[in-house]
């Protein structure tokens, strides 16, 4: 019998667990518990909470680095190890130590995005399409050859949240469609190609700031690769005004870089076209229509942003 691992954090991770556990795991590895939200309570990573409920046992480790989370490894005697987005650098010995591999489910079409944040780059790159890779893990980022791929457009109306949660569910599908071939170990991964390759680097909160010196579509794309996390936000009279939802494009002949909204709905202007806001939130308040968000400033009217 093959003893199977498992290695992952967020929601994204979950439907991949659940559906390995039909097949057995030994043990499931994922961050430790944090502090979220505003009451900072500290709370279990979805994925722990998906063992549980599960009933398999769970390992957080700190660090791969100390000698216990080695002699736990090596005392588990793993046989097949399955990475998704875990959040941890493992070190060589852990991916040699496991005669079927350790294969990592990618969230893009390696080798373009490989790195940290591979949706939301999609999205803002305005790629018509993204997908999952199944590749065996080495030392080098996302540089490991690849046995299979899934596939999925991308529509207009996606979001970063939206388009993780639809690749995540492509993901446990592609999982158990190769699962035979990762069991008997007689898959025939690819290399990359190296120079092919793109980057998706960790997404910071000094990406938030919407630019109306760029173009409509450009920015269209920000607001829905940057949701929920970091946001996207104009400055309007000194207070920042978080855009959580956008909606149509449209050509428009005002000088740009103005905020108006009315019967209409919100828009802002640019110098190609003007972006309809269609959710807003102020700060200390929750989302709202973006009509109802501008209320303080009128049912109807044009602000010059800065």
């Amino acid at each position: 019998m093959t003893r199977i691992a498992f290695l992952g954090t967020p929601r994204a991770a979950v439907p991949s667990l659940r559906a390995l556990a039909e097949e057995g795991i030994e043990a499931v590895f994922c961050n430790p518990d944090r502090p979220s939200g505003r009451g900072r309570h500290v709370e279990a990573p979805p994925v722990k909470a998906a063992a549980l409920d599960l009933g398999l046992p769970v390992h957080q480790p700190l660090s791969w680095r100390v000698p216990e989370v080695r002699e736990l490894w090596e005392f588990l005697q793993i046989d097949l190890a399955i990475v998704v987005a875990y959040g941890h650098l493992l070190p060589r010995w852990m991916l040699d130590s496991c005669p079927r591999g350790v294969w990592n489910l990618h969230f893009s079409l390696l080798p373009h995005w490989r790195g940290a944040a591979p949706v939301n780059h999609a999205l803002m790159a305005g790629d018509e399409e993204t997908g999952v890779s199944l590749m065996r893990l080495t030392e080098g980022l996302d540089e490991g050859p690849v046995l299979a791929q899934s596939r999925r457009p991308i529509g207009q109306e996606d979001t970063a949240e939206s388009l993780l949660a639809a690749l995540s569910k492509d993901a446990a599908d592609l999982l158990m469609d190769q699962l035979p071939l990762l069991l008997c170990g007689c898959g025939k991964p690819a290399e990359q190609r190296h120079e092919l390759a793109t980057y998706a680097s960790k997404l910071r909160k000094d990406m938030s700031p919407l630019d109306w010196r760029r173009p409509a579509a450009d920015l269209h794309r920000q607001v829905r690769a940057l949701w929920p996390w970091p946001g996207s936000e104009l400055q309007m009279e000194g207070q920042a005004l978080k855009v959580c939802a956008v909606g149509a494009l449209r050509t428009c002949y005002r000088d740009p870089g103005q905020l108006l909204w009315g019967k209409e709905g919100a828009w802002l202007t640019t110098p190609e076209g003007a972006l309809e806001l269609t959710q807003l939130q102020r700060p200390g308040k929750p989302v709202q229509p973006a009509l109802q968000a501008l209320q303080p400033w009128g049912a109807s009217g044009n602000r010059i942003l800065g």
